[in-house]
């Protein structure tokens, strides 16, 4: 109960469900937890609009905040903690600094600010910065670094061996994603005996074509392709767990580790990455971790035969959901 009878205001996008799972461990935590999500609507035009043109929709996200604002005003917070926040109105913040005084101000951001140009305006309104990102930590003095977290279901994972696949792949179609998974699928499928599950995900038909239109890399893709439906955590968790080697290809503007690496950490399973940076974390094992070169991917067969090497624990368990929080919410 490390945030008994505490008070927390929690903004946050929907993302995969990870906001609810945030929020279920604030709560199990003894905090009382006021959620509400950072978007007004999460549908592919409202999410668009937002990412590309957001004066566009700069009415309905100040009503949207608006009725925030008077839902919580006369509400005493010891916590403000936002997650990747691009929707939020700086009037909003504005009134609630001089609203709350007594209350810390936390933002963590699991994007990069190069992918993400309004973050630099939200720094000076909280007390403290954390970003998954290195190389934003060490260009912008306001950030601590913080890596992202693993969920105790991955945890519950480390100790099941009975795999089915070789290798599984499970993300949103981003950037040059696409095109990189065909490569090291039409690589890997080549070899004899090695099972796969791959599960690439686009938000809506209506993004492929806009992908078709603008994005070089989906020159040659096909609709069938893709997945327009995100898998639940449940299927997720049954995939890994049936998996001996997760696949992760991290966007190629950021250079923090991803949630799905840190996932695969939990999980005790092996790592095939493009992320050069990962080299750099107190995990990292060659043994236990393959970087491939993003535009000339290789593998070396013995990386598939050789067993995970556990790793410490005090390492293993600070990079849990449970170590996350207590950075955030219990270090000054």
């Amino acid at each position: 109960m490390i945030l008994k009878d505490k008070s927390v205001l929690f903004i946050s996008p929907s993302f995969f469900g990870y906001e609810r799972s945030i929020k279920s461990y604030l709560t199990d935590s003894g905090a009382k937890v006021y959620f509400f999500d950072d978007r007004p609507s999460n549908t592919f035009l409202i999410k668009g609009l937002i990412r590309l043109s957001k004066g566009c929709v700069s009415y309905y996200i100040n009503k949207y905040y608006d009725a925030i604002y008077t839902s919580i005003k006369n509400l005493k917070f010891d916590y403000f903690f936002v997650l990747n926040s691009e929707a939020m109105p700086l009037w909003f913040l504005e009134k609630l600094r001089k609203g709350k005084s007594s209350t810390r101000f936390i933002l963590y951001m699991w994007d990069s600010f190069r992918n993400r140009k309004n973050a630099n305006d939200y720094l000076n309104y909280f007390d403290a910065v954390y970003s998954f990102d290195k190389t934003d930590c060490e260009r912008i003095p306001k950030l601590t670094f913080l890596p992202l977290f693993y969920l105790e279901e991955y945890s519950a994972l480390s100790e099941k061996k009975n795999y089915v696949y070789d290798y599984c792949f499970i993300g949103t179609a981003h950037s040059d994603r696409y095109a990189l998974i065909k490569k090291i699928k039409n690589q890997l499928d080549d070899e004899n005996g090695i099972s796969s599950y791959w599960y690439l995900y686009l938000q809506s038909k209506k993004l492929f074509i806009w992908q078709k239109l603008t994005n070089k890399h989906f020159k040659s893709a096909q609709l069938s392709e893709f997945q327009y439906k995100p898998l639940s955590k449940e299927a997720v968790l049954d995939v890994i767990s049936k998996s001996k080697i997760i696949i992760d290809i991290q966007h190629p503007r950021q250079t923090g580790l991803t949630m799905r690496t840190i996932e695969a950490l939990g999980a005790c399973r092996k790592l095939i990455t493009t992320n050069t940076d990962i080299v750099k974390y107190d995990f990292y094992n060659p043994n236990n971790i393959c970087v491939i070169d993003r535009w000339n991917p290789k593998f070396d067969k013995s990386f598939f035969n050789e067993p995970f090497q556990p790793i410490k624990k005090e390492i293993y368990e600070r990079y849990s959901l449970t170590g996350w929080i207590k950075t955030m919410f219990l270090d000054k």
